[in-house]
């Protein structure tokens, strides 16, 4: 069944390949290693050397073992995203790898039957085996802690101590704690004396911390032994505290139950039926106790000791299965088991679809790369959010762009970059408004917000998710890019009697633009109409090839063209460049009043139908007044327009109302598919449906219920329900029907 380790993690790297702020210090450092080598002034850790040093050891190791695949993909130019997932499933190799290690010693002592539900229950929880593939310093200790605990089942104290003691000193300090209480058990009952102990404990440490002080400085270019830093940090100064605290008992009431699933139900069941287990797991539940002092507190902290409460529940599914068919009560705690075991996958797959939506700033710079691939020149700004959730040095893959991680820069800053991978809650965020005037938005990506459940699914479960990075593009960069590829140059090919400008007003001015697919080096054309009939065609030639870009010289100023010509051609290419840039403005213009357009319409259909019946209910709610009106002249019209798009629309029309002052109206409502219209030949007061329907795009747009992409499909219940309630407060503050009103009348 180890096999299934190997699929059930590579899964969950294939569904998550993206890391998060916890572990951007070890994925920089593979790629670092792996890509810049000897080269230490390129690593990341010299811009971002994060609160406190990590250390080097333990990528080093991962790249070594990676290093013949990193040489493979640079050899047939694979891109090297992908080797992001080949050292997160290194590192998950060596954690199943010393896993099995440790199963294996337990069966020696437990049997295979035990060694069975042991793989089964590990199998199917959910925090284990995902974390096994991820680079955060807990999970780079973890494969030195199971060699540890290894040693210690089988007594090889030399391997329990050196391991723990790398562990400890290299990696995590508070799993001192941990092996600490192993070895007290050990001195306890003489398993070893202290002049055993301390010949392996003194040269152990002293080439330890040997090691990760030679490695570690030469990497931070100063004498540190990073672990140590840590632990004053963390520890004694208590600066962990400032990334949140949580209450004393919250690894056992939270972290606990989600990191086992279900079957940690079966955790004190196995402690009351094998009583051999209480030395092994009796040491973690006590390290739980005590690193509960620690304010901050965070799930991987204690994820070491999974395995060993895995092991009291493996006990007690054993010795179920062992005696069910011994008799009914155990053939039916069997089952009970079972369940355990298939609510744990449940709970693992819910959990693996929140995360696969956990993960923004990864799918930003996917989709980036992926809208731009053909663009040679781009300068982007990443923000805190995306370089937190996803974005690496694995996936900034153009060699020739500029990424930026300042978190320094101001407004006017960000909006000298062509692109922006930017954090709002959604594209009408007052921090979006600073750049309406520099910049689109390309697209936009979506995070985790809430669980729902829905029975009309399966499995009833439904991930929302919210706005969370939106790609802004500077306006004028599509103009920029076909450049004379670069600014101060010009090509030895230009025709500068191609570039013909006719001077005159641009007062009054209609633009249309015509798109052309061209090749490199063909002309590109832009007309411009006048109203007063005359016009002007400007003309350029593009020439994309580097070969045929030079450095215009005073030699070849002599030999070619005069200054005076250049920069006249200068001139004239600006104004061009002022023209098309006023031309895709006036475009874009036209899009957006299609896509308002587009959504009044489909809009209108649901106010319209909303209104008819709110007015209903308005009149029986005053029923008594009708039998006091004298007659009206009501009138329903039907207007049906051709359908434009498949779905039809609905005319422009007025709901015409009537509020009588000195005299008696009678209103009759009939049903009617579309517009009602009310008239009365004495004080008119009309509402037109348009400023309606304005008043409510406008309010379901502010409550988040409309935005440009809206259909009718996804129109819910809830939605019509909300308009509805919408239209009825529009009505009644136009119409002004109110009951102190109606006692006036």
């Amino acid at each position: 069944m180890v096999q299934l380790f190997y699929i059930v993690t590579s899964l969950h790297v294939l569904l998550c390949p993206f890391t998060k702020v916890e572990e951007s210090f070890n994925i920089q450092a593979f790629h670092d290693i792996l890509y810049h080598r000897l080269n230490i002034s390129e690593y990341d850790h010299n811009e971002f050397p994060g609160v406190v040093p990590r250390s080097f050891i333990g990528p080093l190791v991962i790249s070594s073992l990676c290093s013949p695949v990193a040489f493979l993909f640079h050899l047939f130019s694979i891109n090297k995203f992908w080797m992001q997932y080949v050292v997160r499933l290194t590192l998950a190799l060596t954690v199943i790898a010393s896993w099995n290690r440790l199963r294996n010693a337990l069966r020696k002592q437990f049997g295979n039957t035990f060694a069975w539900w042991f793989t089964l229950v590990t199998l199917t929880q959910y925090h284990f085996m995902f974390y096994m593939g991820r680079p955060l310093p807990n999970i780079m200790a973890l494969p030195l802690v199971l060699l540890a605990l290894e040693g210690w089942l089988l007594g090889k104290h030399k391997q329990f101590i050196i391991s723990a003691g790398a562990s400890i000193i290299i990696f995590r300090s508070e799993l001192a704690m941990l092996f600490g209480l192993y070895l007290i058990i050990d001195l306890y009952f003489k398993k070893i004396d202290v002049p055993a102990l301390l010949k392996i404990v003194i040269p152990a440490g002293i080439t330890l911390v040997s090691l990760t002080l030679l490695l570690d400085s030469i990497f931070w270019r100063r004498l540190v032994w990073p672990e140590a830093e840590v632990f004053w940090f963390n520890t004694i100064l208590n600066k962990s505290s400032d990334w949140g605290t949580a209450p004393f008992l919250w690894y056992f009431y939270s972290a606990l139950p989600r990191g086992l699933g279900p079957s940690i139900v079966l955790v004190p069941i196995g402690l009351y039926l094998e009583r051999r287990l209480v030395p092994i797991v009796l040491p973690a539940l006590i390290y739980i106790l005590l690193f509960s002092f620690l304010p901050h507190k965070e799930l991987r902290f204690i994820i070491y000791v999974f395995p060993l409460l895995n092991v009291s529940s493996a006990a007690v599914c054993s010795y179920i299965f062992i005696r069910r068919t011994k008799s009914p009560i155990y053939e039916l705690l069997f089952w009970g088991t079972v369940l355990i075991i298939v609510c744990n996958v449940i709970f693992s797959l819910a959990l693996a679809m929140v995360a696969m939506t956990n993960y923004p700033g990864g799918i930003a710079i996917t989709r980036f790369h992926k809208l731009l691939k053909n663009e040679p020149y781009v300068h982007v700004h990443i923000s805190n959010l995306a370089a937190q959730t996803g974005v690496t040095r694995f996936t900034q893959l153009n060699d020739h762009w500029t990424y930026s991680k300042n978190e320094s820069l101001n407004v006017d800053q960000l909006q000298e970059f062509t692109h922006l991978i930017f954090e709002a809650k959604s594209k009408y965020s007052s921090n979006l408004k600073a750049f309406s005037q520099t910049h689109i938005i390309l697209d936009s990506v979506e995070s985790f917000s809430q669980i729902t459940v829905t029975y009309k699914l399966f499995p009833p479960i439904k991930i929302k998710t919210k706005p969370a990075l939106f790609i802004l593009e500077r306006k004028n960069f599509r103009d920029d890019a076909f450049k004379l590829t670069k600014q101060e140059r010009y090509t030895e090919d230009m025709e500068l009697d191609r570039v013909s400008v006719e001077e005159k007003e641009m007062d009054n001015t209609n633009f249309s633009e015509e798109l052309l697919e061209v090749p490199s080096n063909q002309i590109f054309e832009v007309e411009i109409n006048t109203t007063d009939g005359m016009g002007e065609t400007i003309e350029i030639v593009e020439t994309i090839p580097e070969e045929n870009v030079v450095v215009v010289t005073d030699d070849d100023k002599e030999d070619n063209v005069s200054e005076e010509e250049i920069e006249k051609a200068a001139a004239k290419i600006s104004k061009m460049r002022k023209t098309l840039e006023e031309v895709k403005m006036y475009n874009r213009q036209e899009r957006k009043k299609k896509a308002i357009s587009k959504i009044k319409s489909e809009t209108r259909k649901e106010v319209v139908a909303s209104a008819k019946e709110k007015l209903k209910e308005l009149m029986k709610r005053h029923k008594h007044i009708a039998d006091e009106l004298s007659e009206t002249h009501i009138s329903d019209k039907f207007n049906e327009e051709k359908e434009e798009d498949g779905r039809g629309d609905i005319p422009d029309v007025e709901i015409n109302l009537v509020v009588p002052t000195n005299m008696n109206v009678q209103i009759d409502i009939e049903p009617s598919e579309d517009i009602v219209e009310v008239h009365e030949p004495t004080n008119n007061t009309n509402v037109n449906i348009d400023s309606i329907v304005e008043e409510v795009i406008v309010r379901l747009i502010d409550r988040k219920i409309y935005d440009d992409k809206t259909k009718p499909e996804d129109i819910k219940l809830e939605d019509r329900i909300m308009i509805q309630k919408i239209v009825e407060e529009i009505l009644t503050e136009k119409m002004n029907y109110t009951i102190s009103e109606n006692k006036t009348n």
